[in-house]
């Protein structure tokens, strides 16, 4: 994948810098400085619209990902940068980072399993889809070093969705034991796929047993970083598909719960982020009372 960005009030020693910053960001993309606007390029008024089609554009960045074409911001040097970082994260899902520990055949083959799944004519599973990618890649951009044990928890950790089907309601009275049974039935989908990928044996082991108790935030590392990158992407990713299906509402309890299991660097992450203008709202407004109640000593 590669971005292009246009900089209406050019200045090659600023972009220079901040190319570097991105390219380091995402290693797996590829970013330049052009001349021209080019045609179909983002702006910042279509990018900030309330009214932006989040689901249409993903589709393009796939169809663009597949014809090996690049995507196109034509912004001011500030905005430009910005609107490159917030597109490439909604674009990381196509252009993998790997690392020693998942440049391995039998993580190839965990990949196609995996896709070979996924039904991408359906819009719920297409999202599931582009969500596990991405809360791979999210896991992968926070801790470049993570083991391959920690990358398949990320990859595979809501494959029960495909068995209860993706785009079914939360009914739960109790939501805490409803994702703890999400979780357990997961792990047991995940070992399968696991065994018929080659997985070594103690790698799948230790996948399964972060994708059955990944739904607690808790001081293990691992599964910190799992929980991290699953909010993160559900608020970078999802979050606009959540609330156009299930409505302000029920958004707004996701979003509490979501904030609830990250860690504050990785609700800092959210300030840079392009989410629907409700959602951001209830996000500020989530934040700022959980610091009022820190700072009261309410909550510790």
């Amino acid at each position: 994948m590669r971005i292009e960005l246009h900089v209406t009030d050019r200045d090659d020693a600023h972009g220079s810098v901040e190319l570097g910053r991105l390219r380091a960001v995402f290693p797996a993309m590829a970013f330049e400085l052009v001349r021209d606007e080019g045609s179909r390029a983002i702006t910042a008024s279509s990018w900030l619209a309330d009214d932006f089609d989040f689901w249409s554009f993903d589709r393009e960045l796939d169809d663009l990902a597949d014809r090996g074409e690049p995507v196109r911001v034509s912004a001011n040097g500030l905005e430009a940068t910005l609107i490159a970082e917030q597109v490439a994260t909604r674009a990381q899902r196509l252009a993998w980072r790997c690392n020693a520990a998942s440049h391995t055949a039998w993580f190839e083959r965990v990949l196609h399993e995996h896709r070979a799944l996924h039904d991408l004519g359906e819009p719920f599973v297409r999202a599931d889809y582009d969500h596990a990618l991405d809360t791979w890649q999210w896991t992968l951009r926070r801790e470049p070093g993570a083991g391959a044990a920690l990358q398949l928890a990320a990859l595979l950790h809501e494959i029960e969705r495909l068995v209860r089907g993706s785009g079914a309601g939360i009914v739960a009275d109790d939501y805490r034991a409803f994702k703890d049974a999400h979780a357990r039935a997961g792990a047991r989908l995940a070992d399968e796929l696991f065994y018929r990928a080659g997985v070594p044996l103690a790698i799948a082991a230790a996948a399964t047993a972060l994708i059955a108790v990944h739904e607690h935030a808790n001081d293990n590392l691992l599964l910190r970083t799992i929980n991290d990158a699953d909010a993160l992407s559900f608020f970078s990713l999802n979050s606009p598909g959540y609330l156009a299906y299930f409505g302000a509402e029920q958004t707004n309890r996701k979003v509490l719960y979501t904030l609830a299991r990250m860690s504050p660097a990785a609700c800092r992450e959210l300030a840079m982020m392009r989410i629907p203008r409700i959602v951001n709202d209830q996000v500020r407004r989530a934040l700022t009372t959980r610091i009022t109640l820190h700072e009261t000593g309410a909550i510790t």
